[in-house]
Parts: C-alpha cells; sequence; structure tokens
C-alpha cells in the first residue's frame, strides 16, 4: 500500500474532525481554501495596520475599522483589535466588519456572525476568525471547515484573553525572521555614535520603506533623527515601521502606538532626558505618577517636548 505524506495526512485528520462527515469536507474543501493573504497584493485596498504594521492590500479579508481610538482607526485583525483595546483601555465603537469571502464590503460588528477556529487561514493568530453577514452562509462554512459560530462579544473576548501570549510568540518570530533586528555589538546609533545593544531598554530602530534598518540607542536620538533627517544623514528615509521597547515587559512593540512617558526629572536614559515607551496607557500612567511625567500617544511626542531648549547642532 502506497504510503501518504505527512503533510496529506495532517490535512486529511483536521478536515475529518471538524465535519460531521469527510464526504461534505471533501467536496467542499476549497471553501476553507480562500487565498488569504491575497497574493499579489490589491492596492484597491488602501491602509497599514498601525499596530502590527502589515498591510491592507494583503490582509483585506480580516480588516476592521471603528471611530478613532487615540488616533488608531483600523487594524487588520480581531488580534489587532483586542491588542489596541488592551493597551488603550478602551473598547472601541461603530466597529465594522470585512466578510472574508468579499473583502470589498464590511457589515456592522453586531450584525455579523463569525465562525471562530475553522481551518481557514486566519490573521496573527491561530484561531481564525472568519466574518459573515448570515448565519446560514456562518453554518454552511462552519459544517465545511469546522470551528464555532459565535458574535462579535465572544470573538472580541477570544481575542483579549490569547492576545499576551500571541504576543511573544509573534516577537519572537519576527526576530527570527529579520522583521525585527536586533543591534549588534558593532551596530552605531545614527544620530550619537553609541551602541544600542547595551541599552537593552533604550534601543529603538526605524525600518524603512527601501528595507533599511537604522538603529538608536534611545528614543531621544529617535525622535531628534524623525524631526530633522537631514542633520544625520545625507539622503533622506521613508520610516516604514518604528519600533521600541515597552518598558514594563521588555518586548518590541510598534513605536507608534505605544504610550509614552515625557518630561519626567526623576528617571534618566542613555542620553538623558527620554520618551519611555509602553505597550499599555495605564502602565504609562502609573509610571508617569511616580516619576512627575506626562503620558502621551506617538503623535504628541516631539524632540523638543522629550529635551527642555532642545537645539539641533549646527556645523
Amino acid at each position: 500500500m502506497k504510503s501518504i505524506p505527512r503533510r496529506s495526512f495532517l490535512k486529511f485528520l483536521a478536515f475529518s474532525t471538524v465535519s460531521p462527515s469527510l464526504f461534505p469536507a471533501i467536496v467542499n474543501a476549497d471553501a476553507c481554501k480562500v487565498q488569504h493573504p491575497i497574493m499579489p497584493p490589491d492596492n484597491r485596498y488602501p491602509g497599514r495596520c498601525p499596530v502590527c504594521g502589515m498591510i491592507r492590500p494583503m490582509w483585506a479579508r480580516t480588516w476592521i475599522t471603528f471611530s478613532p481610538v487615540m488616533e488608531v482607526s483600523q487594524v487588520c485583525s480581531f488580534h489587532c483589535l483586542a491588542d489596541w483595546a488592551l493597551k488603550s483601555g478602551q473598547d472601541p465603537e461603530q466597529v465594522m466588519l470585512t466578510i472574508y469571502h468579499h473583502p470589498e464590503k464590511s457589515i456592522p460588528a453586531e450584525k455579523a456572525f463569525i465562525v471562530m477556529g475553522s481551518t481557514a487561514a486566519g490573521t496573527m493568530s491561530p484561531v481564525s476568525k472568519v466574518v459573515f453577514a448570515a448565519k446560514s452562509e456562518a453554518d454552511a462554512f462552519k459544517a465545511t471547515c469546522g470551528g464555532t459560530v459565535v458574535d462579535y462579544p465572544r470573538a472580541l473576548l477570544t481575542a483579549k484573553v490569547s492576545v499576551a501570549q500571541e504576543n511573544q510568540t509573534i516577537n519572537k518570530r519576527r526576530i527570527e525572521k529579520g522583521k525585527i533586528l536586533e543591534p549588534k555589538q558593532e551596530d552605531n546609533c545614527v544620530v550619537c555614535g553609541m551602541f544600542p545593544a547595551r541599552y537593552p531598554y533604550g534601543k529603538c530602530q526605524i525600518q524603512t520603506k527601501d528595507g533599511k534598518t537604522l538603529h538608536f540607542c534611545s528614543t531621544q536620538c529617535l525622535f531628534a533623527f524623525l524631526g530633522r533627517q537631514n542633520a544625520y544623514i545625507d539622503d533622506p528615509v521613508t520610516p516604514l515601521i518604528v519600533w521600541v521597547v515597552d518598558r514594563s515587559s521588555g518586548m518590541w512593540i510598534s513605536g507608534r502606538t505605544a504610550f509614552y512617558v515625557i518630561g519626567s526629572s526623576k528617571v534618566f536614559g542613555p542620553m538623558g532626558h527620554e520618551a519611555f515607551p509602553f505597550a499599555l496607557l495605564e502602565d504609562a500612567k502609573t509610571f508617569a505618577v511616580e516619576n512627575d511625567g506626562k503620558a502621551v500617544v506617538y503623535g504628541d511626542v516631539t524632540i523638543d517636548k522629550i529635551v527642555p531648549q532642545w537645539n539641533y547642532k549646527t556645523e
């Protein structure tokens, strides 16, 4: 008897355990294999997730929009929605969920039927959440691809429960794949020339549109660079993703959705005055109270707010 390849055998097991009958799973298997992410990227769907940096042209099937919460109004997935809700301390309102099989359409979250935990590919989480506008469609999809039909509140709650563990896994994978580059011992800060690797809670980096990584020893140097690139490099770059280190956990987090404590005269970083980054607003507020600072969002941070009477050096 001819042996079955391991991957094929695992697929067989997956289909057989999530369907009442194996035969319908084989007949309708294509329903579980919708192209996700979309390749090549479909530029009809503009946008970038500020929480994780992923782009809508690829991840449009699971895109979510909502009324702005501290400058954020769109994310790529339930994972990032839950992440931002926990970080900001606010559940988003007027949430619109994209219909998985029709990425050009979205519906109010309260009207959605969500198949959670099917064999279809999800985004940022091993537990996929596939959105449908009709319960009959969700039930039919579940019969073939497995999972459970739930409403929006339950899907969001499930995402919140798993987001911390998923973030640890995602962070490790980003470093392994080079999406975040740990500074080497010999890497220099673009602004001051110091060695970012020596400052585990100060280090930060910019990944540019043309694929470069710029290392910084501190947020002071990061925001000095962002304020006037031509003071430090000859050819300006387009920042694609900004990574900073959460002061509470030591994990890399998106600089654009971090909360910063500025104005402290009690705590200092590698270059003195800093904008201390935090993943959670509550952590930032607590640190600010304890150290006579102010908690702000990324868009409110400038170098002159970090360093009193800041001046760029001129030749």
